[in-house]
C-alpha cells in the first residue's frame, strides 16, 4: 500500500476529451448533439454545458501532448438513431449493448476517444 492518505473526492467536476484538432471535435460533437458552449470558450479549449448540470469538455493538450482517453455515456432517446448519426457524422460505431436496465452502444469519435449513447429502461 502506497501511503494511507487518500484523497478525498467530492463528485465529477466535469468529462473532457484531449483533441488533436478542436475545429473538427467541435464541428463532429455539435452535428451529432445539441450542445451549448459554457462559460469557458478559447481557441484550444471549449466546454458545453449539459442539461443536467454537468459539463463536457474538449481541450487541445499543449506540444505534443495529446493522449487518446476519455470515456463518458451520453443520455439519448434513441440509441439506434443516436448510432446512426455518429456514423452520418464521421465517427464509428464499435459495440452494441442491451440489458435489463439499458440499451447502449460505443463508438468513438472521429480522434477515436470512446463514448458511448445511452438509454435506461423503464423500471418494472
Amino acid at each position: 500500500m502506497i501511503g494511507s492518505d487518500k484523497v478525498t473526492t467530492t463528485g465529477l467536476d466535469f468529462a473532457m476529451y484531449l483533441v488533436k484538432d478542436l475545429k473538427r471535435a467541435r464541428t463532429f460533437y455539435e452535428d451529432v448533439f445539441d450542445l451549448r458552449t459554457g462559460q469557458y470558450e478559447s481557441d484550444g479549449y471549449v466546454e458545453y454545458e449539459l442539461p443536467d448540470g454537468n459539463t463536457f469538455a474538449l481541450c487541445v493538450a499543449p506540444g505534443d501532448g495529446h493522449v487518446q482517453c476519455g470515456g463518458l455515456m451520453f443520455a439519448v432517446p434513441d440509441v439506434g438513431a443516436a448510432v446512426e448519426r455518429v456514423k452520418e457524422c464521421g465517427g464509428t460505431f464499435f459495440l452494441n449493448y442491451g440489458g435489463d436496465i439499458c440499451d447502449s452502444g460505443w463508438c468513438a469519435d472521429p480522434d477515436g476517444n470512446p463514448f458511448g449513447v445511452h438509454k435506461r429502461k423503464a423500471a418494472a
